[in-house]
């Protein structure tokens, strides 16, 4: 009860010091004033002595109603010692500073408290001060009363505004339960899509198996294998965009298809541009995935490290390896040889070799990839 009496949680701000310090230099210039007037012989201790009266503003919102009982008693005290001198001009508006934040504060109760305190103050002020006298009061206590209901106005309208800011973030998080659960019917919509698509796909892909085996003669059992590969990779390729909806993305995993030697013009094209250059010997046919995706990032690796013009990209396909070569000016050699390490273990993977040589500010790279190895 005596935390939610006297105070309310937040903390000195720099403009509470910026008015404290404004209430108090008034406050010494007044009392240096009555001490240097010499019909009222005021003491000059009073000068020092007043910083009490006026000091408390600076916990108007960290504490009004303790503020203002304070500068009630300071006042008081102000009084007995020094007698009566003239300083409405900054007790004035002190009170009706304090009374305002005790109002629009504190609960209506201590805010009663905090008036009473502040009508007190005038007072005392008016009862004690030469050129006014206590019948001056009550046009004052009118003007408290204003600033007090003022204070309770300004208190309903923060009350109504948290509110408001309550209910809108329920609204918020109700429309964000509603977004999560139509993303969550929409997943399950697609997973039923995935599981007729992987029906479908194996029942044609078992029906052509069927028919190879059946075949009689070797170009029909290669035209159905051919068939079968190129519906794999199609239904492979839209698994992962399925696959690629269902996850949730927000750490930035791949979902595009993984890339195969058919997308290699488009990414010498992409590095390079017209200064590269891509040559296709043998005969090009379709190999197992894992080969194709390790030689395709071999030449990632290199073309990245390989400076332009004149970089040169050939893959020789022959009847058990899969000839990769990269070639092209070497004027990075540190990140070349990083990027042919790499290159060497994406080989070791296959049981492949890479042979690498920089010389008279050209670099090649030749890797072998064996058809037979897994992928």
């Amino acid at each position: 009860m005596i935390r939610s009496m006297f105070g309310v949680g937040q903390p000195i701000a720099r403009r509470d010091v910026t008015i404290a310090a404004f209430f108090v230099l008034v406050g010494i210039f007044s009392m240096y004033q009555d001490a240097t007037d010499r019909q009222l012989h005021a003491s000059y201790l009073a000068i020092p002595a007043f910083v009490a009266v006026t000091l408390p503003v600076l916990w108007r919102r960290a504490a009004p109603l303790a503020a203002i009982l304070a500068v009630l008693g300071a006042l008081a005290v102000h009084i007995v010692l020094f007698g009566t001198v003239a300083r409405c001009g900054v007790v004035l508006p002190l009170v009706w500073v304090l009374v305002f934040a005790a109002s629009a504060r504190l609960e209506a109760k201590f805010a009663v408290i905090g008036l009473a305190a502040g009508l007190g103050a005038i007072t005392l002020m008016t009862a004690h001060d030469h050129q006014m006298q206590l019948a001056d009061s009550p046009p004052f206590d009118l003007l408290t009363l204003i600033v007090w209901g003022a204070g309770l106005v300004s208190r309903s309208r923060g009350r109504l505004a948290a509110q408001l800011e309550a209910r809108t973030e329920e609204l918020r998080m109700v429309r964000d339960d509603r977004a999560r659960l139509e993303v969550t019917t929409d997943r399950a919509k697609l997973s039923r899509e995935l599981d007729e698509l992987l029906q479908r796909r194996l029942g044609e892909l078992a029906q052509a198996a069927d028919a190879g085996a059946l075949a009689t003669d070797s170009a029909t059992a290669t035209a159905a294998l051919a068939s079968i590969e190129r519906d794999s990779r199609q239904t492979l390729e839209e698994m992962r965009a399925i696959i690629g909806v269902l996850r949730d993305n927000d750490g930035g995993e791949p979902v595009a298809p993984q890339p195969t030697l058919t997308s290699l013009d488009a990414l010498v094209v992409r590095t390079r541009g017209a200064d590269g250059h891509l040559t296709v010997l043998g005969s090009p046919r379709a190999l197992p995935a894992g080969v194709e995706l390790s030689a395709y990032r071999i030449v990632e690796y290199l073309l990245g490290a390989i400076d332009a013009p004149g970089v040169e990209v050939r893959l020789r396909f022959g009847e058990s390896t899969l000839e990769v070569a990269v070639s092209g000016a070497a004027r990075r050699r540190r990140e070349l040889s990083a990027a042919i390490e790499r290159a060497r273990e994406r080989t070791r993977l296959h049981h492949g070799t890479l042979e690498a040589t920089v010389g008279r500010g050209r670099a090649q790279a030749v890797a072998e990839l064996p058809l037979t190895a897994g992928a």
